[in-house]
């Protein structure tokens, strides 16, 4: 296998367990009573878009988000 195809390939693998363990975590989140928005941002890259995953928690009762995992 040349390194690139090695190199796609791991990278498909580390998504694949991040996919997974983001999951488990929002599943969890859940399960304490906080809802979790979810929502797509789209970056503009030398070689086309490139898609990434904004998070944020809300607790109960419309407060404020307590979690921010990328930055506007």
């Amino acid at each position: 296998m040349t390194p690139y195809l090695t190199r796609q390939k791991h990278a498909e693998e580390r998504l694949g367990t991040a996919l997974q363990q983001m999951n488990d975590a929002i599943r969890d989140v859940h399960k304490s009573g906080i809802d979790v928005d979810i929502s797509t941002l789209t970056m503009h890259t030398p070689r086309g878009p490139m898609v990434q995953v904004d998070l944020k928690t809300f607790r109960a009762y419309d407060a404020p988000p307590v979690l921010r995992l990328v930055e506007e």
